[in-house]
């Protein structure tokens, strides 16, 4: 009786295992249920590994894999730093070529990837907590690290706060020609450009950059980091769009800077995917919950990025650029209608500002 009631055990024992091992990458995306967990650690002890695509940096990235794989220690976080250009192309090549390796993906590039079918939707029960406008309704996308942005940043040794621009109409005065400056990459000018189409129109919009072009705008090819650091030195008064943590870094720092921000402030997110073949789910599955929980988010903000999780509050120095921390709404640009408004957005900046 008792070998049979082992056999009996061991069977069903297998049949779990085998039938876990048939998850697609879809169900185990979907799972839900008090057996999820332990679903996901069995799969991933078979996985053993994953990898982690995108544009986040290393230095910031390694804290939160060590603590993942000390919470995990079967699973080997590999990583390939790439910017969403990069991965977009990688991730399509893979998919078209049914050669996925990439499991997990950091890219702004969603429209494209959820175009092409390479993404799967999923469930993670971490984002429940998640207020319903910082995330993809759809579930293709989750939100891992907010930027926030400033209307313009200033040098306080060049600009008296009494003097500095308030407001959108300010940064029309004359006596700011010249001295304006603006990161001319996606994340710049063109995403500006965008937001305020969103907000105002296109024909408001247009009229009131086309005040702006004649203030002599100086475009920068640079990253909106290098941009921000130029203004800061003194080689220019005002930058446009700037990031606002980039802001409460040199505040913190004793730089002399500071900014003005206006009613909506404009925040996008950094996106965490799942890549539709994923060969390693189960644990990529697992990463995901992990960098959207507490822990992970506690780690982001110690590394100076805005937290996305709601019961993690920013580092001190960020608090002050918050929104709601001067009574502004927020406003999330969304991907889809950002890539959608990328040609007109392309052929207005081309036209007022190249």
């Amino acid at each position: 009786m008792m070998k049979s009631a082992f056999a009996f055990l061991f069977s069903l024992t297998f049949a779990f295992s085998a039938q876990a091992a048939d998850l697609t990458v879809e169900q185990v995306a979907n799972l839900k249920g008090p057996d999820r967990q332990k679903t996901l650690e069995e799969g991933a002890r078979r996985e053993a590994e994953l990898l982690w695509l995108g544009s986040f940096n290393e230095d910031n990235a390694k804290p939160l894999i060590d603590a993942f794989t000390k919470r995990y220690p079967f699973i080997k976080v590999n990583r390939v730093r790439t910017d969403s250009t990069k991965a977009l192309q990688r991730v399509l090549a893979e998919f078209r070529a049914r050669n996925n390796k990439s499991d997990l993906i950091t890219s702004s590039a969603v429209v494209d990837l959820k175009k092409a079918g390479a993404i799967q939707s999923f469930h993670s029960p971490t984002l429940e907590v998640y207020p319903a406008e910082d995330k993809d309704p759809d579930g293709y996308w989750a939100p891992f690290v907010f930027y926030y942005f400033g209307l313009a940043a200033y040098n306080t040794d060049q600009v008296k706060p009494a003097e500095a621009p308030k407001s959108y109409d300010d940064l029309l005065d004359p006596k700011w020609k010249g001295h304006i400056v603006v990161n001319a990459g996606s994340s710049g000018m063109p995403f500006f450009i965008s937001f305020l189409r969103m907000q105002w129109g296109d024909q408001k919009a247009a009229d009131w950059l086309e005040k702006l072009s004649k203030q002599k705008v100086i475009g920068r090819t640079e990253s909106s980091r290098t941009v921000f650091s130029m203004m800061v030195s003194g080689e220019h008064k005002l930058m446009i769009h700037p990031f606002l943590s980039h802001v409460g870094e040199a505040v913190k720092k004793g730089a002399p800077v500071n900014v003005a921000m206006v009613d909506p402030v404009p925040y996008t997110a950094s996106p965490l995917m799942l890549a539709k073949t994923a060969p390693h789910p189960h644990a990529a599955m697992l990463l995901m919950d992990f960098l959207l929980d507490r822990e992970a988010q506690t780690i982001i903000r110690d590394a100076g990025y805005y937290p996305t999780h709601p019961d993690v509050a920013p580092a001190p120095e960020m608090a002050p650029y918050l929104p709601k921390t001067h009574g502004l709404k927020k406003f999330l640009v969304d991907e889809t209608e950002l890539a959608n408004m990328q040609p007109d957005t392309m052929k207005l900046y081309q036209r007022l500002f190249e």
